[in-house]
């Protein structure tokens, strides 16, 4: 399903689309990382956003951890092209602890689907994401 909405996306230069800017959640990923997959259930992630800052080249991902304590991750965004940026994560947070990323943590994301309401994007290791504005839900 999200190839097909891929074909047909409506705005193919969305680094360039006012849409892009604005808080997301997280409804669909095949990042078993970002799922928690190999955490018990209890330490499963909840509350998935990402918040998106372009004009600034900023991104920040925050979800509900074990307590409803919220972790988050900051990041720069570099941009490639008119879809892509490298993403170069520069904070982690658990509640009120601010960790320095390493250099090394780092990768890149293509959004390949951008519409009023939906976005989807693409990561460099194969990874799908589904996000649906959060302002409008």
């Amino acid at each position: 399903a999200a190839r097909r909405l891929e074909r047909v996306n409506p705005n193919p230069r969305p680094l360039s689309s006012s849409l892009l800017s604005d808080k997301w959640e997280l409804v669909y990923t095949t990042s078993a990382p970002i799922l928690g997959s190999k955490r018990l259930p209890l330490f499963k992630p909840r509350n998935l956003y990402q918040t998106l800052d372009v004009q600034n080249l900023r991104g920040k991902n925050e979800q509900e951890g074990f307590l409803g304590i919220v972790e988050s991750v900051t990041a720069n965004f570099t941009p490639v092209n008119e879809t892509t940026v490298n993403v170069q994560f520069d904070e982690f947070g658990i509640g009120p602890i601010r960790i320095k990323a390493p250099a090394s943590f780092k990768g890149v994301l293509r959004t390949t689907y951008l519409d009023d309401e939906m976005r989807i994007s693409r990561g460099d290791k194969g990874n799908l994401f589904v996000l649906l504005r959060a302002s409008r839900r």
